[in-house]
């Protein structure tokens, strides 16, 4: 498996790209509120006009996530081919609203990137 990495401009939140092969993980850092919502979409959106097959979102690091996020990633799950999304999260604080909303049932929550990536 290759990988690469870059860093993603981004001003309220800390994002990172790593390419495994054909799926993008994105490591993003920070509060998703109103306020850096539109950045995260605008990064995922980057990230996906590259044309990943899998796209998983690392929210490990992230220490607050709001419906506009939701937003973002339910979005994201409608532009990917069924089961390419996934979201690692090992806190409530982003499985959470995942789970609350029913997102969890269209987006795999796992555990680790590594975990998201053998699905």
């Amino acid at each position: 498996m290759t990988s690469s990495s870059r860093d993603l401009p981004a001003v309220e939140l800390a994002v990172t790209l790593d390419w495994r092969d054909t799926a993008a993980v994105l490591r993003v850092a920070g509060e998703i509120d109103l306020v850096s919502a539109p950045e995260f979409e605008e990064v995922v959106d980057v990230v996906l006009a590259d044309g990943p097959r899998t796209l998983v979102v690392d929210l490990r690091a992230v220490t607050f996530f709001c419906s506009a996020g939701l937003q973002v990633l339910a979005a994201a799950h409608r532009r990917l081919p069924e089961g390419a999304l996934r979201v690692v999260s090992d806190s409530p604080v982003t499985s959470g609203p995942l789970k609350t909303t029913g997102l969890d049932t269209w987006i795999g929550i796992h555990a680790t990137v590594d975990e998201a990536l053998r699905r």
